[in-house]
């Protein structure tokens, strides 16, 4: 007899902690750990389940945040979610139908479902575990600090075990701090488990930093030399987040950073603030011990104060199960203010998306596109109306407008798709007497002239409040890794409401 319960009362549910480790303990077996794709389905499936998010877990969401297929995923031409889907429904088939037989607790993944189901066996019935929200309803409770429980950073032990070896001094003092044996001061504990996203911000922090599109930045880790600086009184450009760009690590450094099994992007964040202009500062970059990345970052931003990022496709752990980079220079020292690493598309970079607004959207496919950054010049503005052409109006409610332009971060060398998302809100008979004619603008990309005498209500047919998107495709990213626009005005102020950059 099976019973199913959304509250648990009365059936001895598992709390998430209990689901999260049964998650870590199949991670490690063999056959996941062969198999860096299943595993990152795994983990993005259970993460949801468990984060009260199920509602989020579509085929297109899959496609895009785990499966590195573009916003032109048509699941009726692609059946990849399916199959993948498949191949890991039979993998916890198997393994609970043989050396897990035992588990008190199974993961399950239904047929035609892919938001999975953690049951409990117990003596003569199966309980379906449905997981607690994000926040349950519970009885009230005396408030206890949270921990995280010695078995669940065992089994992420246990995991990372599988990848970097047990021996490695560094890795061994880094879980024994994070079980509460052996601490010590100033060890960097790194995300062991590696299958999502890292993010480090250099420098000494008290905390982590929370940036505006509310992702977390772990306070440094996984360094060996170098010092830290912190310059507040920079005011930095192009980046909707500074603080992140005030504090770094400079000198002579090495990162050490262990990664499960997979292809990754590398994002290294920069802005100069430590000397006066570019041709001052030059300093190399080694991935893997790969020969070094010269850079010189007030050049690559286009001036100091300015943020920038190097964005590195196809990077993959060594063979130790850590991803080295080592950063060398003379006076000026090297520097660095933050690195992002997350999970990656072999051969491509992941797309990037932009909306003018101050908070991140996502859309009605399940892509999220962050916050304004990358700008300089004009200002936003906001109206809240009716948008037509459309499944996401709440794409073209905010806008940036006037004489502006967009550095944006790309892997170098790559051909690129750049759409560019407008409507007209205010050139309409409920806010001004103007029409067709009364905001033309030119848009030019990496010195190429994209639209000229562009005019957003004329190619709307003369109806404001309607979407317009341009789509310019085989757009190589400049030298030094940027899809760079400008937005000239010509009538009135220029206006851009999104902008969306996909590698072809």
């Amino acid at each position: 007899m099976a019973s199913t319960s959304s509250t648990g009362v009365g059936l001895g549910i598992p709390d998430g902690d209990a689901c999260r480790a049964e998650v870590a303990a199949v991670l490690a077996l063999d056959a996941f750990r062969r198999s860096p794709k299943l595993s990152r389905l795994l983990v993005y499936l259970c993460d949801k389940q468990l984060g009260g998010m199920s509602g989020e877990i579509t085929e297109y969401a899959i496609a895009m945040e785990v499966l590195g297929r573009g916003p032109r995923f048509d699941p009726q031409q692609d059946a990849v979610v399916r199959v993948d889907t498949l191949h890991l429904r039979k993998r916890l088939k198997d393994y609970y139908a043989g050396e897990g037989a035992g588990h008190k607790i199974r993961i399950v993944i239904p047929n035609g479902r892919y938001a999975p189901e953690f049951v409990q066996q117990g003596s003569g019935e199966t309980t379906v575990v449905a997981p607690p929200p994000a926040a349950p309803e519970v009885q009230p409770q005396p408030v206890r600090p949270r921990r995280i429980p010695a078995r669940v950073l065992i089994a992420a032990a246990v995991v990372a075990a599988t990848v970097i070896p047990w021996t490695l001094p560094q890795f061994r003092q880094a879980v024994l701090q994070r079980i509460g044996r052996h601490p010590v001061a100033g060890v960097p504990v790194a995300a062991v488990a590696g299958i999502g996203e890292i993010r480090i911000a250099a420098g000494e922090r008290a905390a982590p930093y929370i940036d505006s599109a509310g992702r977390t930045w772990m306070t440094d880790r996984n360094f060996t030399g170098g010092a830290t600086f912190h310059r507040p009184e920079a005011p930095i450009a192009r980046t909707a987040d500074p603080e992140l760009f005030q504090n770094g690590r400079e000198g002579q450094f090495v990162y050490a950073i262990p990664l499960h099994p997979g292809v990754y992007e590398l994002h290294l964040c920069f802005a100069e603030t430590g000397v006066a202009s570019d041709t001052l500062r030059n300093m190399d970059i080694a991935i893997n011990g790969q020969p070094g990345l010269g850079l010189d970052v007030a050049s690559d931003a286009g001036g100091i104060d300015t943020a920038t990022e190097k964005i590195f496709k196809d990077v993959s752990p060594g063979r130790d199960g850590y991803l080295h980079l080592m950063f060398q220079g003379g006076e000026p020292k090297s520097f660095l203010n933050a690195i992002e690493i997350v999970p990656g598309t072999p051969g491509k970079m992941r797309p990037i998306r932009i909306t003018a607004g101050d908070r991140p959207f996502r859309d009605h496919l399940g892509a999220t596109w962050l916050p304004d950054r990358w700008f300089a010049g004009g200002r936003k503005s906001t109206r809240a109306v009716p948008i037509g052409q459309t499944a996401d109006a709440g794409l073209y409610q905010w806008e940036r407008v006037g004489h502006f332009s967009y550095s944006i971060p790309v892997a170098q060398g790559g051909l690129y798709t750049v759409a560019l998302h407008f409507s007209e809100t205010w050139f309409t008979p409920q806010n001004s007497a103007g029409g067709p004619g009364s905001r033309v603008f030119d848009v030019y990309c990496n010195g190429r002239t994209l639209l000229q005498h562009f005019d957003i209500l004329q190619e709307a047919g003369g109806v404001g409040n309607r979407a317009v998107v341009r789509e310019f495709h085989n757009v190589p990213a400049s030298p030094l890794g940027k899809i760079d626009l400008e937005f000239v005005p010509i009538a009135n102020y220029a206006l851009i409401n999104a902008i969306e950059i996909i590698e072809e």
